[in-house]
């Protein structure tokens, strides 16, 4: 991959004063690039009593990141055509409780349902079995009619895992281990703990003393927060956010993944959720992930599908970092320092009958280019900024195409041909109905 060293030695700094002023026992920072470890900086101690040192191959605990492997789950049986995305959870799991909201709002946190499931689950650390939880889930509080506004919801996701365990007659864990895990290689990815682990800590307020925090097995929750994962595999994962493993997560349905369904942070529009991907605005870049907290831990996993740069980031300690942000902001210096530039090459001519549709276009007063690039045809409005990516057609007929990218995806594109010097040529566009002419021309045509 090509990060600089320069920025390589900015994440470091960056993640060297955070564990320091920060207070917290260990810190992993891993920056990924098409879904493999590419550098790592891996601070202080996993375990203090033990004297494991923080690396990339220890585990930790990554709470509310297992969100996005149930999601991705039950967004491959929608991709199968098992489950309809914006069906309700009856569908699949017939007698479910709360069977009429859709999988799309449980997915992006839209439900209304209460955050937590009945009882004080956070201050007894007893959480219920799979069978209490779907027993009792009825019982719990619709704050907000679903489809209306964001309001997270654990319990939501663990209906969700259930759905899932219920439609395949086996539990959650086995069937994303089977179906999302070992398909990535994510082989140190696991419900409970395997060696080498790390110890869980908080940090008292006025003193250095670190305080162990207890182990917790969220049972029913487990869809919800239960994984254990390694930097090294939430690199893998990174990579499957960011298209890199189409056989497990399609492109089709990263997009709908990546569409923002509500947003979380009304006064800024700087956080929202697609179904089941966290989605964080930083100026002008849209980031893909999850962060996740537990007793003693905070995670977060961010990525940018169009670099397929990622950042994970690990900590054991219960509070002291803001860990979406940093992981966020680490990923915008391995952004500044990366170069995905590729050199020129001739390409291929374009077929005879797309030709003539090349050039430079018109409509209502704007300029537009359409190119024939990496055997596809493109269009970009001429003073469209640079970077902009592309509009990209498939060709469903003669002189007729959709629009698979942009804001006009799934648009027609309709070329004519008419009289003249070359009758065969292109002679007019019309893409989503609007006209396109070689030259500007008022609405109605030129007068």
């Amino acid at each position: 991959m090509a990060i600089s060293s320069i920025a390589l030695d900015r994440i470091r700094k960056v993640a060297t004063a955070v564990q320091k002023r920060r207070r917290v026992p260990s810190l992993v920072v891993a920056v990924a690039h098409s879904g493999q470890l590419a550098n790592h900086v891996s601070i202080g101690q996993a375990d203090v009593a033990a004297g494991l040192s923080a690396g990339p191959e220890v585990q930790y605990r990554i709470g509310s990141i297992t969100k996005t492997v149930t999601a991705v789950a039950v967004m491959q049986m929608v991709a199968q055509g098992r489950l309809q995305l914006r069906g309700p959870l009856k569908q699949g799991w017939p007698g479910a409780p709360h069977d009429d909201i859709s999988l799309a709002d449980l997915l992006a946190h839209g439900s209304g349902l209460q955050r937590e499931p009945s009882g004080s689950v956070w201050e007894s650390l007893h959480f219920p079995a799979r069978e209490q939880l779907a027993a009792t889930a009825n019982e719990v509080q619709r704050l907000y009619p679903q489809d209306s506004w964001f309001h997270y919801s654990n319990l939501g996701f663990a209906l969700l895992g259930e759905m899932v365990a219920q439609m395949n007659e086996t539990t959650w864990e086995s069937w994303v281990e089977e179906h999302v895990l070992l398909p990535l290689e994510m082989r140190h990815t696991t419900p409970l703990p395997s060696q080498p682990a790390v110890q869980g800590y908080s940090v008292e307020p006025y003193t250095d003393e670190v305080v162990a925090e207890l182990p917790v097995d969220c049972q029913g929750l487990a869809p919800a927060a239960q994984l254990w994962s390694t930097a090294d595999d939430l690199c893998r994962w990174s990579g499957a956010l960011s298209g890199c493993r189409p056989e497990v997560l399609g492109a089709k349905t990263l997009d709908e993944m990546t569409a923002p369904r509500t947003i979380a942070d009304l006064e800024h529009w700087t956080r929202g959720f697609g179904p089941g991907l966290m989605l964080t605005r930083d100026a002008d870049t849209i980031y893909v992930g999850h962060t996740g907290s537990m007793p003693g831990f905070l995670a977060a996993v961010v990525c940018q599908p169009l670099t397929q740069l990622g950042v994970v980031v690990l900590t054991n300690s219960t509070a002291g970092i803001q860990v979406g942000a940093l992981a966020v902001h680490l990923l915008s210096l391995a952004r500044e320092g990366f170069s995905a530039e590729r050199e020129w090459a001739p390409g291929e001519a374009p077929p005879e009958r797309i030709a003539s549709l090349l050039g430079r276009w018109w409509s209502e007063w704007n300029e537009w280019i359409f190119r024939w690039h990496d055997g596809k045809l493109q269009a970009t409005e001429a003073d469209a900024p640079s970077g902009d990516a592309p509009t990209e057609f498939a060709e469903i007929a003669p002189d007729e195409f959709v629009a698979l990218t942009g804001t006009e995806r799934g648009e027609r594109l309709l070329g004519v041909r008419g009289a003249g010097e070359d009758p065969t040529a292109v002679k007019k566009l019309y893409w989503a109905t609007y006209p396109f002419s070689r030259s500007p021309e008022s609405f109605g045509g030129s007068r």
